[in-house]
């Protein structure tokens, strides 16, 4: 499998790995193209698409920072499903010495229960922490989510370092930023 930061310069390529990313998420929270293409200039955001013999299999967009790395999407191609590649893209983002955070939704149906399962699996432990995640567009509404780690449970310490990066960093690359929620 071929890991790849793809370039919207790359029509083809784009194109398809943007289509996987709006069918995969619901549309609250992702990023309006403008607002993503900014992110990608940002040297903490690393959009990757994996690929193998010319077919996508699935995108992971995570941002890294000091000892961190915040997966903020994981999507596989929906023919590709359940074939163990959401695991290798998994293996792909842990490969490395920092600590990965992930948020999911609350468990309310079976396929949250599912999601959750699949990260423990590979190894991601439930925190007792919450947030609530403002959305990326400003029909959206904040969702109150929850936060996995690995290889071990973060701290509270570690926790708020999570908060401020989200607060500081990622919420920049969202519809109307600046936003000011008390108004």
């Amino acid at each position: 499998m071929e890991f790849l930061r793809i370039d919207q310069s790359d029509k083809k390529r784009w194109n398809r790995v943007w289509e996987l990313y709006e069918s995969s998420f619901p549309i609250a929270e992702r990023r309006k193209m403008k607002d993503h293409l900014r992110a990608c200039s940002d040297a903490h955001f690393h959009p990757v698409s994996a690929w193998e013999g010319g077919e996508l299999i699935g995108l992971l967009f995570y941002w890294e920072w000091d000892q961190y790395r915040y997966l903020e999407y994981l999507a596989i191609n929906p023919e590709l499903r359940g074939h163990g590649f959401g695991s290798q893209l998994l293996r792909y983002l842990r490969d490395s010495e920092h600590t990965i955070i992930l948020e999911i939704d609350p468990l309310v149906n079976e396929l949250s229960v599912r999601r959750l399962q699949f990260y423990e699996r590979a190894g991601f432990t439930l925190t007792p922490y919450r947030f609530v995640h403002l959305p990326y567009r400003l029909e959206g509404q904040p969702i109150e989510l929850l936060i996995l780690s690995y290889p071990k449970m973060i701290t509270k310490e570690q926790h708020n370092d999570f908060l401020e990066f989200l607060e500081t960093r990622v919420i920049i690359y969202c519809e109307g930023y600046p936003f000011n929620r008390q108004e």
